[in-house]
């Protein structure tokens, strides 16, 4: 897992090179079940103009507006959605998007993911920074295993 930031001013963003074809990783990203494999249990809808709703137990949740969902791009924006509690974080991701390229790259795939408005300017960057960090090794574990490392497991 490569993972830059080089200055204080830019988005998280990490590049995973995955031993799984780019249908297995873009599956990850444009379902429920797919987003409960390596983020944590969610509920919803992966479709464009769909909701997706990762829960976070006793911290909340986390709600996306599904702007892109297709087979090599996928882009979430961060909204509050009815009826939950949102996690501490969302005050400070309301509005970002997180950017999903999937790239055939060899037998497998490159995932380039960006965090578009994650910067080290919020309060939450270094808790943010290790969550995204940890999740994007569950992406890469199951990518090779079959298994994920999502919140509550």
């Amino acid at each position: 897992m490569t993972s830059n930031t080089s200055t204080r001013t830019e988005d998280f963003t990490a590049v995973l090179d995955l031993p799984a074809s780019p249908a297995t990783v873009s599956a990850l990203f444009t379902s429920a079940t797919g987003v409960s494999r390596w983020w944590g249990p969610t509920e919803g809808d992966g479709t464009v103009g769909g909701t997706l709703v990762t829960s976070f137990g006793e911290h909340g949740v986390n709600a996306m507006r599904v702007l892109e969902s297709g087979p090599t791009r996928v882009v979430w924006e961060t909204i509050v959605a009815d009826g939950t509690i949102p996690t501490e974080n969302t005050k400070e991701w309301l509005g970002t998007t997180m950017e999903f390229d999937i790239v055939p790259a060899g037998a497998g795939t490159q995932l380039r993911f960006r965090h578009n408005g994650l910067t080290p300017q919020l309060e939450c960057w270094n808790e943010c920074y290790a969550g995204w960090t940890h999740f994007m090794a569950s992406i890469q574990a199951f990518a090779e295993t079959g298994t994920g490392a999502p919140f509550g497991t």
